[in-house]
């Protein structure tokens, strides 16, 4: 498995890509310009089949209407996002002066795995930032969106976040077994 973490939000938010052997790639979370995800992809001859969308808010999708047209890939979004995700307001990119609504073609929760060429990737609902946060594992990598950072964790201020939902997401991370890597957004 190989991560490339390319920063290129508007805000400094994180779009990772994760592909294994054969070139097979997941694309998560991605804002701004998504020229040096083009270039990245395109100079390792990789093949993007999904797009992996730990939340709604517009710093985390800002690109994805411009990766799906290029690749094709499909949208994968917790079910309990439809809401952010089609909501300017409440994803927040009404503000930012550009609104964006999406909608996810294929709904995850938690427990559901999605096979990305010979990788699986596996889905946990981690709710607090958003109502339908969620986070990826995939081998020994967690990619945490905003639920969890380095020494602190997502806002929840913001429409669907509560401060005691994440509180129980974060400690459900620390409870697991093994020993991750945490790829936040």
């Amino acid at each position: 498995m190989t991560i490339k973490t390319l920063e290129i939000g508007t805000i400094g938010t994180n779009c990772y890509v994760v592909s294994d052997a054969e070139g097979t790639a997941a694309i998560i979370d991605c804002d701004g310009n998504p020229a040096p995800l083009f270039d990245y992809i395109a100079n390792n001859q990789l093949k993007p089949t999904h797009i992996l969308l730990t939340h709604g808010h517009y710093d985390h999708i800002g690109a994805v209407q411009a990766v799906q047209e290029k690749y094709g890939c499909k949208i994968y979004a917790a079910k309990q996002e439809a809401h952010v995700l089609a909501d300017p307001a409440i994803n927040c990119s009404l503000y930012s002066g550009m609104p964006i609504s999406l909608h996810a073609d294929v709904s995850v929760e938690e427990g559901d795995t999605i096979q990305v060429g010979t990788l699986q990737f596996r889905v946990m609902h981690t709710p607090g930032h958003t109502e339908g946060s969620v986070c990826y594992l995939v081998e020994d990598a967690i990619f945490s969106g905003d639920t969890l950072f380095q020494g602190s964790c997502g806002r929840t201020d913001l429409p669907s976040g509560d401060w005691a939902t994440i509180l129980r997401s974060l400690k459900r991370l620390r409870e697991l077994p093994g020993n991750y890597t945490v790829y936040p957004g």
